[in-house]
């Protein structure tokens, strides 16, 4: 568990720096990230090709084929004009979280269920975020993405670190709680052995001195 926390914390700290440097470039990481969209859509496009041509037997030709040619279609589009795609995703997203937003202040509104506070606190933030994206449009494209991906990394990695130093604190509690139930030492150990023998020899003394004394103490008769 030792190992398994050092790691959980090793890697929360890097994708924390890995969020950090792409909040403070991001441009650039709004670029990368649409640029590792399309390379991702491309290997998985050739990936789903490969295996409908393996399974063509089974009937599974057409179906992966046209999917796979559809995902290196749109890696190649992507690829083609980064800028143009940022601005599209960018759009997207500030829709998606003017809906998002308007559908979670509606429904705890009208439900009003247990936490719905939390929830429309939430589609208050979404309504924030969308206000900004959309207002600062076409600017908001060049770091819209990219401080997306930094703030996910960001708390991510400092997920994991919280989670690394709680298993190594349960682990510290485990081991004191066992050693607890354990002698400290090799010398109370010892301690205890000799303490118990003496007690034996004692008990074993008492005992065989009690017979003598009864049978000095009967009368003698004459």
């Amino acid at each position: 568990m030792s190992r398994k926390s050092t790691r959980l914390i090793l890697t929360g700290a890097i994708y924390a720096v890995l969020g950090v440097v792409a909040l403070l470039f991001a441009s650039a990481t709004t670029l990368a990230a649409v640029l590792t969209l399309s390379a991702v859509l491309a290997i998985g496009g050739i990936a789903q090709i490969i295996y409908g041509i393996q399974g063509r037997k089974t009937g599974q030709l057409w179906p992966h084929v046209g999917l796979g040619c559809l995902a290196f279609v749109c890696a190649v589009l992507i690829a083609r004009d980064p800028f143009v795609n940022t601005m599209i995703f960018t759009l997207m997203i500030g829709f998606y979280l003017l809906a998002s937003g308007l559908s979670k202040v509606i429904g705890a509104t009208i439900e009003r269920s247990t936490g719905w506070g939390y929830y429309l606190a939430n589609g208050l933030v979404s309504l924030l975020l969308a206000a900004i994206v959309l207002y600062n449009y076409p600017l908001s494209s060049f770091w819209t993405i990219g401080t997306f991906v930094g703030v996910d990394l960001l708390f991510g990695g400092l997920s994991l670190v919280g989670l690394g130093y709680a298993l190594r604190k349960s682990r510290q509690e485990v081991v004191q709680n066992m050693n607890s139930l354990l002698p400290e030492t090799y010398d109370e150990i010892e301690y205890e052995y000799f303490h118990k023998q003496s007690a034996e020899m004692e008990d074993s003394h008492s005992g065989s001195g009690k017979p003598d004394r009864d049978k000095d103490s009967e009368p003698t008769l004459h």
